[in-house]
């Protein structure tokens, strides 16, 4: 026959100890004592990670307002996104993605991978990058465009510069070489097709004083010559 007094008293202080870890652990009185950055940075200052996570430190661990942490680093110029959570007993872990660049938009802004459009405080170091010009909508559809471009041009070994959205939706671009061509939106594929398939036809000289290639031609392309010299229809 089973104790029940005993079974009582085991049974109360099981529950007793437990209450106490309990209380140990998510009492309100401890608090954030460091934060651990789980991650290598290569474009954002770690002391800007700082200052917004040296902010919290010292406050109730248990009632960290993880969402608003998150949020804080998100403004942040170069981070895409963020990771944070609670380690116990009294340290909080970070992670973090940076953006990556890979083209300009506009003067002031950077396209990362993904097209999405963001405003560091100096993009002064991607002077190189090409850039683009159109609605803000449209960022993903204009980089999405530029990698279709630059893949078609690499057969003529021409790198892109800069590509504008022009107002009847055809498209400018410019090239290192300071020549620039336009593109209609009509059936644009086969007119870069036709083009770059036309072109090693071309005289030289006319290729060395080309300064403007417009395709929008149903039966070929003109070629607008340097020093306002008499075009070339191709």
């Amino acid at each position: 026959m089973i104790n029940s007094s005993r079974f009582f008293s085991v049974g109360f202080a099981l529950v007793l100890v437990l209450s106490v870890l309990a209380w140990f652990m998510y009492s309100p009185e401890r608090v954030l004592e460091k934060y651990q950055l789980k991650s290598t940075l290569k474009q954002l200052n770690k002391e800007q990670i700082n200052q917004v996570l040296n902010a919290y430190v010292g406050e109730s661990f248990w009632r960290l307002n993880i969402e608003q942490i998150h949020a804080d680093l998100v403004k942040l110029d170069w981070i895409y996104q963020a990771e944070v959570a609670r380690k116990w007993p009294d340290t909080l872990q970070v992670k973090v993605i940076e953006q990556i660049p890979v083209a300009k938009w506009g003067e002031n802004a950077l396209l990362n991978q993904n097209g999405d459009v963001f405003y560091p405080h100096n993009i002064e170091k991607f002077a190189e990058y090409a850039v683009l010009y159109g609605e803000d909508a449209e960022a993903k559809k204009m980089l999405q465009k530029l990698a279709i471009f630059q893949q078609k041009f690499n057969e003529l070994d021409w790198v892109i510069r800069q590509v504008d959205k022009r107002v009847d939706k055809g498209w400018m671009i410019y090239f290192v070489s300071n020549q620039n061509m336009i593109v209609g939106r009509e059936d644009w594929q086969h007119q870069l097709d036709r083009f770059i398939k036309a072109y090693p036809k071309v005289k030289k000289e006319v290729r060395n004083n080309a300064q403007t290639y417009d395709l929008r031609y149903s039966n070929g392309f003109v070629i607008k010559r340097k020093n306002n010299l008499k075009g070339y229809k191709g």
